[in-house]
C-alpha cells in the first residue's frame, strides 16, 4: 500500500490522461475515500502554474463542483486530493443511451450553469468544458470535475507560452484567435456540450484537427433532435461572436423554460432508428465552387448542363488547405436550420445568392394547406449515399442509388402520395457526367438532365402536425448534393427544396 503525505493510502487507480493518473485512496486521518490527481506537468508548463491553478480550484465551494481538499508533494511528485466522485461522464451517458431528452438536457445544463457561475463570480473560468469533465450522479445530479487547468481571471503571475490547453472540440471560436479564457468562453464550451447530449454527437467532429478548428471557426452546426427554447440556447452560445453570445442570465431563462417545455409533438410518433445518428461525411469541393443554378419552374426545362469545372483541382485543394487559418469566408455561414414541430422555424435568410424561381400551380399549397396538411401515413425514407471521389446521391427504396456508393444516414422522410402542400421529387444525372442531383422539376425531366425515377412527395412549407426539416440542393462544384445544412457544409447553396417529416 502507498500512502502519500502520511495520511492518503492509495488503493486502486481510477484513469489517466494528459493531466496526470487518478488513483481512489482513503484519508486515514479524517476516514473518508478520496481522488488523488497525481498530477503530469505539461510540456511549457511550470509546476508553480499547476499549483497555483489547484489552488485556485480550492477556492470553489458548489454542490456541482468536485471539491479540491488539498495539495500535497512526496518524493518529488505533486498530487491534488479531490472528492472522490464515482459516477459515470455524461460522455459515458450519451454513449450508452444516445441523444438525451431536450428537458434532460435542459436540467442538466442548468446544474453545470450554476456551477460555472459560482466559478466566475470568484474569477475563475474552467477552460475545458466537454462532456467527459462532467459527472452524472444517481437522479441526474451533475458534478463538474477536473479544474485543474483553471486560470484565476486574476492571477497576473502566471505566464503563457502560446500553447492553448484544452479539448479542440468544445473551445470558444476567440480563444484560437489568441483571445484570453473568459466566462463567455466557458458558456461556448456548454453550448457545444448540451449540442452533444441533445444531439448524440459532438457539434464540430470532423476528420481532421484543422477541419474541427475551421468548423469552429466559421460554421454554424445543424440541429436535428434539439428544438424549441434548448435550440434558441444551442444556438445563441454557439455564436463566434462574444457580444452576441447568450449571457448566463439569459440561457439561464432559456433552459428554466426548456426544462418543463413540451417540444415534440403529443400525436406524432418518431422511430429513433430513423433518424441520423452519424456526422455526415464532409463534401470535399475538387474545384471552386460555381455560381447557382438558376431555375423557373414556370417554364419548360432548357436543354442545358449544370455548371461544371474540370480542371484546377491540386491548386483548389493547397489553397483551401492554406486558407483555413489565415482567410475568413467572404459571408458569414448562415444559421443551420434544425427540426422543428412548429411552421412558425424557417430557415434563416442565406447570404449566397439563391434561385429565382416560382412554384408551379401544382406545386403551391391551398390558403389552408401550410396549417392543415398533414403527413401521409406511407412514408419513405431519403437516405443520403457517398462514394470515395467525393460523389453524392439522394435515394429511397423505390430508386436505389448506382453501384459504388455507401450509405452515410437518413435525412428524414418523404410521403409516397402527393398531398396538398406536397411537389414530386426526382433523383437526377447530369448526362455523361459522374453527378447525380435531386430536383423538384414538375415535368419530371430533371431541369434537362437525365432522369432516373420520383423519389416521392416533399412539403414545399413546414407541415402542421408533424416535425419537419428542412432539405437544400447544394454545389461542391464538381458535383452536387443534398443537405440539412442552410450553409450546404461550406459549400454554394443552390436552394430550398422543401421539407421532409419525422
Amino acid at each position: 500500500m502507498r500512502l502519500i503525505a502520511g495520511r492518503y493510502a492509495i488503493s486502486a487507480e481510477l484513469g489517466r490522461g494528459g493531466m496526470g493518473v487518478v488513483w481512489r485512496a482513503e484519508d486515514q486521518v479524517l476516514g473518508r475515500p478520496v481522488a488523488l490527481k497525481e498530477l503530469a506537468t505539461p510540456p511549457g508548463t511550470s509546476l508553480d502554474r499547476v499549483l497555483r491553478e489547484a489552488r485556485t480550484a480550492g477556492r470553489l465551494n458548489d454542490p456541482g463542483v468536485v471539491t479540491v481538499y488539498d495539495v500535497v508533494s512526496e518524493q518529488g511528485a505533486t498530487f491534488i486530493v479531490m472528492e472522490l466522485v464515482v459516477a459515470p461522464t455524461l460522455a459515458d451517458v450519451v454513449g450508452r443511451e444516445g441523444a438525451l431528452a431536450n428537458d434532460r438536457v435542459a436540467a442538466l445544463g442548468l446544474q453545470v450553469l450554476g456551477a460555472l457561475e459560482s466559478a466566475h463570480r470568484a474569477g475563475i473560468v474552467h477552460r475545458d468544458v466537454k462532456p467527459s469533465n462532467i459527472m452524472v450522479l444517481p437522479g441526474d445530479r451533475v458534478k463538474l470535475a477536473d479544474f485543474g487547468i483553471a486560470r484565476a481571471l486574476d492571477d497576473p503571475g502566471l505566464t503563457q507560452t502560446g500553447g492553448v490547453m484544452g479539448s479542440p472540440g468544445y473551445m470558444a471560436p476567440e480563444l484560437f484567435a489568441g483571445a484570453g479564457p473568459s466566462p463567455a468562453s466557458d458558456l461556448w464550451s456548454l453550448g457545444a456540450t448540451l449540442f452533444h447530449a441533445a444531439e448524440g454527437r459532438a457539434p464540430f467532429q470532423r476528420t481532421t484537427t484543422a477541419a474541427t478548428l475551421h468548423a469552429i471557426m466559421y460554421e454554424q452546426p445543424v440541429l436535428e433532435r434539439c428544438r424549441g427554447p434548448l435550440a434558441d440556447a444551442v444556438r445563441g452560445l454557439l455564436t463566434q461572436s462574444t457580444s452576441d453570445r447568450l449571457t448566463a442570465a439569459g440561457l439561464r431563462r432559456l433552459l428554466e423554460t426548456a426544462r418543463t417545455a413540451i417540444t415534440d409533438s403529443p400525436t406524432q410518433a418518431v422511430d429513433p432508428a430513423s433518424l441520423p445518428t452519424i456526422v455526415f461525411e464532409p463534401v470535399t469541393a475538387k474545384v471552386a465552387a460555381p455560381s447557382p443554378t438558376t431555375v423557373d419552374w414556370d417554364r419548360r426545362p432548357k436543354k442545358r448542363r449544370l455548371p461544371l469545372v474540370l480542371g484546377g483541382v491540386a491548386a483548389a485543394v493547397v489553397a483551401a488547405l492554406g486558407a483555413i487559418f489565415l482567410l475568413k469566408p467572404d459571408t458569414p455561414t448562415p444559421v443551420a436550420v434544425g427540426a422543428t414541430s412548429t411552421p412558425s422555424t424557417t430557415p434563416a435568410p442565406s447570404t449566397t445568392a439563391s434561385p429565382s424561381h416560382k412554384k408551379s400551380p401544382s406545386a403551391t399549397p391551398s390558403p389552408t394547406s401550410s396549417t392543415t396538411a398533414k403527413p401521409d401515413p406511407a412514408k419513405v425514407p431519403l437516405i443520403r449515399f457517398h462514394q470515395k471521389d467525393g460523389g453524392h446521391f439522394s435515394g429511397t427504396k423505390k430508386v436505389a442509388p448506382p453501384s459504388g456508393f455507401t450509405k452515410e444516414g437518413i435525412f428524414g422522410s418523404l410521403v409516397a402520395t402527393a398531398e396538398p402542400g406536397t411537389r414530386k421529387l426526382f433523383a437526377c444525372k447530369v448526362k455523361n457526367e459522374k453527378d447525380w442531383f435531386t430536383s423538384p422539376d414538375q415535368s419530371g425531366k430533371c431541369e434537362g438532365q437525365q432522369a432516373l425515377g420520383l423519389l416521392g412527395n416533399i412539403y414545399a412549407d413546414p407541415p402542421s402536425g408533424a416535425s419537419a426539416r428542412a432539405l437544400y440542393r447544394c454545389n461542391a462544384g464538381a458535383s452536387h448534393f443534398d443537405s440539412l445544412d442552410a450553409g450546404c457544409e461550406g459549400k454554394k447553396k443552390e436552394f430550398l427544396m422543401g421539407y421532409l417529416v419525422l
